[in-house]
């Protein structure tokens, strides 16, 4: 049995050190002000794949909030940021990510917003590493406006593709239950 503890430990001092790997050197804010809507983190989480840090992902809301269902049917500014931590992220790995995210959201009917999605998609165009961040900031009357490292790369429009994204996170079928939870402060 020590044998093959030994036979081990390099293998779980390798997922170690991925897992408990520092994260990126980007500063949460806790308040983000985007064109006159003021946001403050609600809440924030790791998505963790494969014993890897993925990303930290945060949500922010004009006022706290606990309610998934809630803050998923809102017509109220908020925002998710998800924080790259790993250097494994790609935007292929992103794409796919989201996409699968957005299956499990709407109940495997995207359908009705696979423009959208395919919008989102061509969002995803540029290198991504361990330190970048991605802001998805949804206004009402406006839409979904997508920002890397805060610039400005598009504005994904309509209240259900909105619906769709913010469930990839906070949705009965979220892409991880820890996150979820953490996002919604807990």
């Amino acid at each position: 049995m020590f044998n093959n503890f030994k036979r081990l430990l390099p293998l779980v001092l390798l997922f170690s050190f991925f897992s408990l790997a520092p994260a990126n050197a980007n500063e949460l804010p806790s308040e983000i002000e985007y064109q006159g809507a003021k946001l403050t983190l609600n809440g924030k989480g790791t998505r963790i794949k494969f014993f890897m840090k993925v990303y930290e992902g945060s949500l922010y809301l004009e006022s706290s909030s606990s309610n998934a269902e809630e803050i998923i049917k809102s017509d109220a500014p908020m925002s998710i940021r998800i924080d790259v931590l790993s250097s494994l992220v790609t935007p292929e790995a992103m794409k796919t990510a989201l996409n699968e995210g957005l299956e499990k959201s709407t109940g495997k009917n995207t359908a009705p917003i696979m423009k959208e999605i395919s919008q989102l998609n061509a969002s995803f165009n540029s290198d991504v590493g361990s330190g970048d961040f991605y802001e998805f900031i949804y206004l009402p009357d406006s839409g979904v406006d997508v920002l890397k490292n805060s610039k400005y790369i598009d504005t994904i429009v309509g209240i259900e593709f909105k619906k769709a994204f913010f469930g990839i996170f906070l949705s009965s079928s979220p892409i991880q239950k820890s996150l979820k939870k953490a996002m919604l402060g807990g």
